[in-house]
């Protein structure tokens, strides 16, 4: 066995695996006794019922709906006009960004909310609005009497349609 440098052959360039197949034996060793502690997992029971809120028909929600402000552009500038979404109520308009308008709002969830057994207010919020209006509407709902406010989103209607469809 020549050990390299001899006057035939010049260096030895083979490359020595014996420490490659060692970390390798040890690396598959390591993944032997750790799976199966990965894969004693806890597994949880998943719920049983649909996704979508079950509505009472008899119940009464009152909802307002928060628009956006938007210039020429048609970026938003601002938060617009609160509306009540009610047949009954749809002269009703106001304003958070005026504390007249805000204490009449308050005045109005407070009227509204003080007769439902269930004091929540639901809010339908333009998607481009920023967060610190609505979060601004929600303070207004609590110190209007509602115990609860919560945002309404609308389905995603992009689920429904077929794959490659128009």
């Amino acid at each position: 066995m020549d050990a390299g440098g001899g006057k035939a052959g010049g260096v030895k360039s083979d490359i020595n695996v014996t420490p490659l197949v060692d970390i390798v034996l040890v690396l598959l060793i390591i993944f032997i006794v750790i799976t199966p502690a990965v894969n004693s997992s806890v597994k949880l029971p998943t719920a049983k019922h649909s996704p979508k809120a079950e509505k009472n028909k008899d119940e009464k929600y009152l909802t307002l709906m928060l628009t956006s402000k938007r210039n020429d552009k048609w970026e938003v500038i601002g938060p617009g006009a609160i509306l009540i979404d009610d047949k009954d109520a749809k002269d009703e308009v106001f304003y958070i960004s005026n504390d007249a308008q805000k204490q009449k709002l308050e005045d109005y969830i407070n009227r509204n909310v003080s007769q439902l057994s269930q004091k929540v207010v639901f809010v339908k919020a333009d998607a481009d609005l920023p967060f610190k209006y609505v979060n601004e509407l929600f303070q207004v709902c609590r110190k209007g009497g509602a115990d609860e406010a919560s945002i309404v989103t609308s389905e995603d209607k992009a689920e429904d349609k077929p794959a490659g469809g128009k």
